[in-house]
């Protein structure tokens, strides 16, 4: 080659490179986002289960790591930065230990309090700000996170929304309170209103619409739903609300009566090295900021009377009146929380106790103490063991009478009444009252339309074996089971199974509905894939619902193919006999937001 030869060559050569640079992965300018503070973020491309891009914001930090003095407070605004931020890979998840899988690892970081944004790839289609959905983890307010490995937006993104998810402290370390300023409380609430604040401040960059949010979560993401949708903090941060398998008034999620959240505090002091002689909660809370987070985290276990319960020993509690409380008065005395005002569709899984008895069935040494100790023990897991004893005696034999009238059977082939006894005094009674509040308002009030499901699906793989069921016995639809269909879980939990047609399709149609009502506060697709009949909203009593999912064989393609049906009625029986049953208890305890 000639020297002229060369020079060319190496000129066009250069060219190409200054074309292509653009093209780069690396280098895409759809990844860089500017935030309003001026710095930036740099995400990844990620593609959806059908294989449609989309862009990836992950480990972006919304509050300050609660370390040292920052333990034990309210969360402080992430502060700005200069210049770009990677932010493409999870941030560790909180530290926390798992009862629900009865695991003694303790995991995680107390430097945790980071979201994940996802946004389709390609904003060419789309000439509106995209609705939002902010997703709260369930896991009791102890365990679990907002990590893409488990909520990923895999499923979701398929469809043009703007998804965020978050961690938020868990157990003490989010839900410690001494029940006086010192340490008010309702930590991780707090956190998660800070999640939202950012969402306000934040969410336009990434295409999405700050007056379009929709808060939704399961189990404690449920009642973390309700709560927003009670607090004054979160008033105007949130549009719409999803509460799936939980509310503020679920006896686990409910504020304990009074000193019950300070002798908690104090236990916990002792235990590690922290309760001595009459020290007061200022030099406690010293010597807890100084102590090891594991150790904190540890004692959850501690607090446990029987087996793993009660479900969960740090749960909201009612605050001292001050400028940051975030609840200051017992949910039922909230009479026209500002949610009403807000759409919400709200439901339950089938089988919501196998949580409990799936263990029960398959654990001899736990069901045998269950048995002989039922008296001592039932007002435990179900919360009203601080009653007095006649008080606590007279509950248990109404319970008794009611769900065990032929006697107690516990074998797995005759479980289903045990199963409905948790199901209904963990979830179904509290769900049924929270659904009441809306319902039952005066008629000048401004209630929002409720949409009631039920999930009752047989799919190939249930939440039954995460917490120590058979992995070949299908016992129910179980607390959680509806998450597989609206993220990617089962890659992680279930490895072995294989989604049947029913479950494909189950999750198409889920998927439609939960992003319909984001959009529009309508469950009902304006351009469905289903043959679908419309989902009308309740407004009494007996409620209109929609039963989600078959139990039918893959065979009986007839059936099968039948994924949503209009019903009324929903477990009325049960959930009339556990409003009576709040309704004769003392006047004490009702007022204290107590089962």
């Amino acid at each position: 080659m000639t020297s002229v030869g060369r020079a060319t060559w190496l000129c066009f050569s250069l060219c190409l490179v200054v074309v292509l640079l653009p093209c780069e992965g690396r280098n895409s300018q759809s990844l860089h986002v500017r935030l309003p503070h001026g710095g930036w973020l740099i995400g990844r491309h990620l593609t959806t289960h059908n294989g449609q891009p989309m862009r990836a914001f992950m480990g972006v930090p919304y509050a300050e790591p609660p370390l040292g003095e920052l333990r034990f407070r309210p969360p402080v605004a992430a502060s700005a930065w200069q210049g770009e931020r990677l932010a493409v890979k999870d941030a560790p998840i909180c530290l926390q230990r798992d009862p629900f899988r009865r695991d003694t690892l303790i995991e995680g970081s107390e430097d945790c309090l980071y979201l994940n944004v996802y946004t389709p790839g390609s904003r060419s289609r789309i000439n509106a700000s995209l609705p939002v959905m902010v997703w709260f983890h369930g896991g009791g307010w102890q365990c679990g996170s907002g990590i893409s490995s488990f909520y990923g937006p895999d499923f979701l993104l398929d469809h043009d929304i703007v998804l965020v998810s978050a961690n938020f402290r868990l157990g003490p370390l989010g839900f410690l309170s001494t029940e006086t300023l010192d340490c008010p409380g309702n930590n991780g609430l707090k956190d998660q209103v800070e999640v939202l604040r950012w969402v306000r401040s934040n969410i336009e960059a990434f295409g999405g619409d700050p007056g379009s949010v929709t808060v939704f979560g399961e189990s404690a993401g449920g009642a973390s739903v309700t709560y927003h949708m009670l607090s004054p903090k979160s008033r105007g941060l949130l549009h719409r609300g999803i509460a799936q398998s939980g509310t503020y008034f679920n006896p686990w999620a409910q504020p304990a009566h009074k000193g019950v959240a300070a002798g908690r505090a104090e236990k916990l002091a002792k235990l590690v090295g922290c309760g001595g002689g009459d020290s007061s909660w200022e030099e406690k809370l010293k010597c807890l900021r100084q102590r090891p987070a594991d150790d904190i985290v540890a004692s959850l276990y501690d607090m446990f009377v029987w087996d793993f319960d009660p479900m969960i020993p740090f749960p909201p509690v009612i605050e001292p009146d001050h400028e940051g409380a975030f609840l200051t008065v017992p949910p039922r005395q909230a009479l026209q929380p500002h949610g009403l005002e807000l759409p919400l569709m709200i439901g339950a899984t089938a089988e919501e106790g196998l949580l409990k008895t799936a263990a029960l069935l398959n654990l001899p040494q736990l069901m045998a103490e269950f048995k002989s100790q039922f008296g001592q023990v039932l007002p435990v897991v179900l919360n009203y063991d601080h009653h007095d004893e006649g008080v606590q005696r007279r509950i248990t034999q109404r319970i008794e009478s009611f769900y065990f009238k032929q006697g107690h059977d516990y074998s797995k082939a005759n479980h289903q009444n045990l199963t409905d006894l948790i199901s209904d005094g963990w979830f179904v009674a509290g769900i049924d009252e929270y659904m009441r509040l809306r319902l039952n308002q005066p008629q000048d009030a401004v209630v929002a339309p409720t949409y009631v499901y039920l999930f009752d699906h047989k799919g190939a793989a249930s939440f039954s074996e995460i917490f120590k069921g058979e992995r070949n016995e299908f016992y129910g639809a179980c607390h959680a089971e509806e998450l597989q269909y609206l993220f990617p879980i089962g890659r992680e939990l279930f490895v072995s199974a294989v989604p049947t047609p029913q479950d494909l399709q189950l999750r198409q149609l889920m998927l439609q509905l939960w992003v319909s009502f984001a959009r529009t506060g309508n469950p009902n697709p304006t351009n469905a894939s289903f043959s679908l009949p419309t989902w009308r909203p309740a407004y009494s009593y007996p409620v209109e619902y929609a039963r989600l999912g078959t139990k039918m064989d893959a065979e009986d393609a007839e059936e099968a193919a039948s994924l949503l049906r209009l019903e009324s009625s929903l477990m009325q029986q049960r959930v009339d006999f556990w409003s009576e049953l709040q309704a004769h208890l003392p006047a004490t305890s009702r007022a204290h937001n107590e089962l």
